[in-house]
């Protein structure tokens, strides 16, 4: 048996243009935040030439205060033009996260994608993560009303989602998704999934709250 909480205050999404809008994460009924900021040139030739060549890849890399992202790409990576803006941009974002959270320790993921990844709905057992697709369409979610949540503890159900009403998150752009482990959120962690890439790789960075 599954339910839709309508009865319980329904978790909210943020969305805005302006950086400052990713605090409101911080808020108890905000479950995901959008800075939806538009594509830098400045990086986007380094995206290209870095999927065209990676193939499938997954590199994984936990960041101290002050260590570079350019520490989780392989060698040759370093090489494409464009390259120091793509970490500059990545170490920014791993700069906000920090001063949002403060966690001892941050877990960079790098993704280059052919394939789905996670093609089901599912909510993730963490605090809050922070997505960014550098590359290809973007992480779909599902706005609160819509979702089916289990009666009691066990797995979330299989969402029965019209596909016109199933959100995305821009390319580019940034978002924290709240997930199970943030305290208080249990159970009401936001349920999104990896979209099909449409024949083009997609390049995914994930910043995750990693403790010692």
């Amino acid at each position: 048996m599954t339910q839709h909480p309508h009865n319980l205050e329904h978790s909210l999404s943020v969305h805005g243009q302006n950086v400052q809008c990713l605090a409101e994460i911080l808020r108890d009924n905000v479950n995901l935040a959008v800075w939806q900021r538009p594509r830098n040139n400045l990086w986007a030739a380094f995206v290209n030439e870095f999927c065209n060549r990676a193939g499938n890849l997954e590199r994984f890399v936990s960041l101290e205060r002050g260590q570079s992202a350019a520490t989780a790409l392989p060698g040759w990576a370093l090489d494409i033009e464009g390259s120091n803006h793509w970490i500059a941009d990545v170490d920014e974002l791993a700069e906000m996260y920090q001063c949002l959270f403060e966690p001892e320790a941050i877990g960079l993921r790098i993704h280059v994608l052919a394939d789905t990844m996670c093609p089901r709905f599912h909510v993730d057992r963490v605090p809050v993560r922070l997505l960014c697709t550098y590359r290809g369409p973007g992480t779909e979610w599902l706005p609160e009303p819509l979702v089916a949540r289990p009666a009691g503890e066990g797995p979330l159900p299989e969402q029965s989602v019209p596909s016109d009403q199933i959100q995305t998150i821009p390319t580019a752009a940034v978002a924290l998704l709240k997930g199970e482990a943030w305290e208080g959120n249990e159970g009401r962690g936001l349920v999104h999934r990896s979209p099909q890439p449409n024949g083009t790789p997609r390049l995914i960075v994930g910043l995750d709250w990693l403790s010692s």
